[in-house]
């Protein structure tokens, strides 16, 4: 009998959810590396209109509240993309945005591991011709808290905009997959 009750209490044990390990309050800065990939295009122009992918660079801070696993906060993050090539026609175009993120971020901790949801506002800038397009973006992402305070992660992040009353009008669907390294207070 009293075998059976241990196991019993063992095995409800195992199954209860872990409590967070890390500590997710509080705020944060730190950098991402990925690549941009469009996967679809709609445009004014004539004619064929393809996209290759391109390296993003970027910063970004942000601030988050841990209710016991669950994590909500937001997140303002700066991306450069130097490099977005565009064929038109068989006439390479290449592109430099700068692309500015407000994010809102909403996670459940596993151990050391905040699995999120985000969603928010995007503004993407054309740096040569001053053109920049308004949208929204959503992703997910995953951050493991190495200790110290300090976290690494991957997040992939889909925007959508519309370019318009520039060049040329364009309805961009720019994602973005990155690994990021950041800092918390």
């Amino acid at each position: 009998m009293t075998y059976h009750v241990k196991t019993a209490l063992l095995a409800l044990a195992v199954a209860l959810p872990t409590h967070a390990l890390a500590d997710w309050n509080g705020a944060y800065v730190g950098f991402s590396l990925g690549t941009n990939t469009t996967n679809e295009l709609s445009s004014n122009v004539t004619g064929s209109f393809e996209a290759d992918s391109s390296t993003a660079l970027g910063v970004f801070g942000g601030y988050t509240v841990q209710n016991d696993d669950f994590v909500f906060g937001g997140e303002v993050a700066f991306l450069r993309t130097p490099d977005l090539e565009f064929e038109v026609d068989g006439r390479e175009v290449t592109f430099d945005f700068g692309i500015f993120d407000l994010k809102g971020r909403a996670g459940y901790v596993v151990n050391n591991i905040l699995f999120y949801g985000v969603a928010g506002f995007s503004r993407i800038s054309e740096q040569e011709t001053g053109d920049h397009a308004n949208g929204f973006n959503f992703g997910v992402g995953a951050d493991y808290n190495l200790g110290n305070n300090f976290v690494i992660g991957i997040e992939y992040l889909a925007r959508r905009a519309a370019f318009e009353d520039g060049i040329f009008d364009v309805d961009l669907d720019l994602d973005t997959l990155a690994l990021r390294a950041a800092f918390r207070f």
